[in-house]
């Protein structure tokens, strides 16, 4: 059950309604599973474990605290979010002791990746929409498309075989497709830097082929393997880009058009209502630095800014401020703003802690590469986003960590199942 959650939760995430649900019930369901049948079997916690989790517990109490304990928020749902977090915590359960197959969970993110695109080209093409958005928000979607693209990368990069290496390439070619039809502007420049040390990360020994090479080898089969994966990203970028210029232009005009209407006193616009909200959401984070508005209290109080003429209508339109940490800042002050840096912090210290040695065939690196890729995607997404307001940002982030996280820690390399 461990291993089909970790392959369904990014195969399905953009496929089906709620897709990234069903690999993270899977998740759930086997750590129910363990702690029962289980119980008996001792297992070692590494010490990282005890540290993830337990930002995990933080940022869910962070939930709660959020809530209008005396409110209408009690009866509508309040607890969504928390029960995402005790979720995950009980799948550690069974994480911790079985940790999936590296080789399936990337298999998962390139069957993604061409399913995005595929649900991408049908809203765009044939049902003639303005921006694809699959089953979520076009935000949402064109993030989750972009981290599949560049999973896809390492599988690309760690294939053993000709058809899977064409297979995962072409899916790095659909994510990105996928991600551009959606118009998110916050995605494209994580996906540009990401690309950039996937092919650094290449050049220092990521060999496509797998094979250990004699040092004297090493300089020109690294060269001819990122020649030849620049040369099809450029085909296949260029085609990419034949096909998606005219709205690519359109949101970067979009995006010029909306910085000059606010410096003009208009913030109606998309640029000009997120500039308007995080200036609203710094100063309403210094009124209550300790433990911010909660959710109710952030609303009544923008209400009051509006009304006294110091902040736009437009901000009444949007339940968040469209940035992670401001959005923290505002409705759970400080406490809020240090569980969102070790919620990042924890797992990116993991990840790097086992970059080294670089051995490519130690499936833990690759792990710690894709959960690098994970969280810092993240960071560049909630600059310009609220991902952990939406189901899709929760669940994603939470699952696919414990999934990474447990490739990593796991204490042994396991052979592959192939």
């Amino acid at each position: 059950m461990v291993a089909a959650g970790a392959f369904l939760l990014p195969a399905l995430s953009l496929v089906v309604p709620s897709g990234y649900s069903w690999g993270a019930l899977c998740l759930a369901m086997a750590g129910l599973l363990t702690a029962v049948c289980a119980r008996t079997q001792p297992v070692a916690w590494a010490a990282p474990w005890f540290w993830w989790l337990g930002s995990i517990a933080l940022m869910g109490l962070v939930w709660l605290l959020r809530l209008d304990w005396g409110g209408h928020a009690m009866g509508s749902g309040a607890f969504d979010r928390f029960a995402k977090y005790v979720s995950a915590l009980v799948a550690a359960i069974a994480l911790v002791r079985f940790a999936p197959s590296l080789t399936w969970t990337l298999r998962g993110c390139w069957l993604g990746a061409w399913g995005a695109a595929a649900v991408a080209s049908w809203q765009m093409h044939a049902m003639g929409l303005e921006r694809a958005h699959g089953y979520l928000n076009a935000i949402q979607f064109g993030n989750v498309a972009v981290l599949l693209a560049l999973w896809s990368a390492l599988a690309a990069l760690r294939a053993r075989s000709r058809w899977e290496r064409w297979a995962a390439g072409g899916a790095v070619l659909a994510g990105i497709y996928a991600s551009l039809l959606s118009g998110t502007r916050g995605g494209w420049w994580v996906l540009g830097a990401w690309l950039a040390v996937l092919v650094w990360a290449g050049w220092r020994g990521y060999l496509p082929s797998g094979r250990t090479l004699p040092a004297a080898s090493r300089p020109r089969a690294r060269r001819a393997g990122i020649l030849a994966a620049l040369a099809a990203l450029a085909v296949g970028g260029g085609l990419i880009w034949a096909a998606t210029a005219a709205s690519f232009h359109q949101r970067l005009q979009d995006l010029q058009r909306d910085l000059q209407h606010y410096e003009q006193g208009e913030a109606s616009t998309s640029v000009g209502h997120r500039l308007a909200h995080w200036r609203l959401a710094w100063q309403m984070g210094w009124e209550r630095p300790g433990l911010g508005w909660s959710e109710a209290g952030y609303e009544q109080r923008k209400r009051e800014w509006v009304a006294s003429g110091q902040a736009p209508a437009v901000v009444l339109r949007f339940g968040h401020v469209h940035h992670e940490w401001l959005d923290l800042w505002a409705k759970a002050g400080a406490l809020g703003v240090l569980a969102l840096a070790l919620f990042y912090g924890i797992p990116a210290a993991i990840y790097v802690r086992h970059l080294r040695p670089w051995r490519p065939d130690d499936d833990r690196v690759w792990a710690a590469w894709a959960g690098l890729i994970l969280v810092s995607g993240y960071l560049g997404f909630g600059m310009t986003q609220v991902l952990f307001a939406h189901n899709s940002g929760n669940l994603v982030y939470l699952f696919m960590n414990l999934v990474w996280v447990s490739m990593v820690l796991r204490p042994t390399v396991m052979p592959d199942e192939r």
